[in-house]
């Protein structure tokens, strides 16, 4: 006899502050840009801000998420 081991569904962090809370894979797929990228983001200090739960688990928030998507939107190459 065999046992498989019950999958657990993906945990889902929210903050009524700051909303809904996203893995950098999650995080990745929302930006659509590759999770190795907020990896490099997170040690020039270029990305979005993120949280440090632990030393292994970080999460973004949708807030800051939005906001530095907000930060980047330009509408003329001039602005720069």
């Amino acid at each position: 006899m065999t046992y498989r081991k019950k999958e657990n569904p993906p945990r889902t962090f929210t903050n009524t502050l700051a909303g809904r809370l996203y893995s950098p894979d999650e995080a990745g797929d929302y930006l659509g840009i590759a999770p190795q990228t907020l990896a490099h983001w997170r040690v020039r200090g270029t990305g979005p801000q993120f949280i440090h739960l632990s030393k292994r688990c970080i999460r973004y928030s949708e807030q800051a998420l939005r906001e530095w998507l907000d930060s980047r939107t330009i509408a003329s190459t001039v602005e720069r």
